[in-house]
């Protein structure tokens, strides 16, 4: 994941929780805001699932 990148070492980490579609079954990914930005548009454009929350930790 993201938060042991270099990039992500200034921001606050992120938890994102998603719901696959087809199983209805829930994961949660962590991203530091920076990149969280750029996986719900990811989300957003896949039909197959959907971002049910997004939180700083």
């Amino acid at each position: 994941m993201c938060e042991h990148s270099p990039e992500c070492s200034n921001g606050d980490t992120c938890q994102l929780v998603l719901e696959n579609g087809e199983t209805g079954l829930e994961t949660a990914e962590y991203y530091c805001k920076a990149h969280l930005v750029l996986r719900i548009w990811e989300v957003e454009n896949d039909s197959s699932m959907r971002a049910v929350s997004a939180e700083r930790l």
